[in-house]
């Protein structure tokens, strides 16, 4: 009976792993992940397996926030918005489970900055490269005089991409750069206000040299 019971454990094991992987191997495909994310979430995975973490939590967020912790571990972060987009996975349940993972692996998870979802960001907002160039500008300006401190990366990245935009005549509008950062369009646009205080000390002549078009007239007053 006892050989029986752990025959039993292991096809479950066996079969939650199968599942598992299919899932972080189909997320991984789709959000067009590097292997070595693949891999890391499956390790990730094998390991909540082994100790019995999952037992009373939802397995899809599990499998959400080990694709989320790889991301993080290997520099390619994606947000919680992203991951939920993908796995369907409500943000609060990846969030609270990426917590009891992150205490219970001891997981390091690099933070992440708004340098990285930049690229992303302008590629899904269609903007030139040019937008893109002044925006990665304008975003370590605000680093440097910490015109946005306290601020969360993902909001940094909106609203230096909302100013950018803007600035360089390509204007992307505060609701749909929200709906792809994954921010509230309020929150953009109290953070782009901090910024368009600051524009005389933050848009250098290097910023206005990135496109011809380039002007502090095309900002909107907040």
């Amino acid at each position: 009976t006892h050989d029986r019971v752990a025959a039993q454990r292991h096809e479950r094991q066996e079969r939650n792993l199968m599942r598992a992987f299919g899932e972080i191997s189909a997320a991984c495909t789709t959000m067009d992940l590097p292997p070595v994310i693949n891999s890391t979430a499956r390790d990730l995975f094998k390991r909540v397996e082994a100790e019995n973490l999952h037992r009373g939590k939802n397995i899809d967020a599990i499998i959400a926030t080990c694709i989320f912790l790889a991301c993080r571990q290997k520099s390619l972060p994606r947000t919680f918005k992203e991951i939920c987009a993908l796995t369907k996975v409500p943000r609060k349940d990846i969030g609270r489970t990426f917590k009891f993972l992150k205490e219970k692996l001891g997981a390091e998870a690099s933070p992440m900055s708004s340098d990285d979802l930049m690229t992303r960001f302008c590629a899904n907002l269609s903007l030139l490269s040019s937008a893109q160039e002044c925006a990665v500008m304008l975003n370590q300006m605000a680093k440097q005089r910490d015109t946005l401190a306290g601020k969360s990366p993902v909001s940094i990245a909106g609203a230096c991409i909302y100013m950018a935009s803007h600035l360089v005549g390509q204007p992307r509008d505060a609701k749909v750069i929200s709906h792809v950062a994954g921010v509230s369009e309020v929150t953009i646009k109290n953070s782009y206000k901090l910024l368009f205080a600051d524009r005389y000390q933050l848009v250098s002549d290097a910023i206005l040299g990135t496109s011809p078009m380039a002007s502090l007239e095309y900002l909107p007053v907040p």
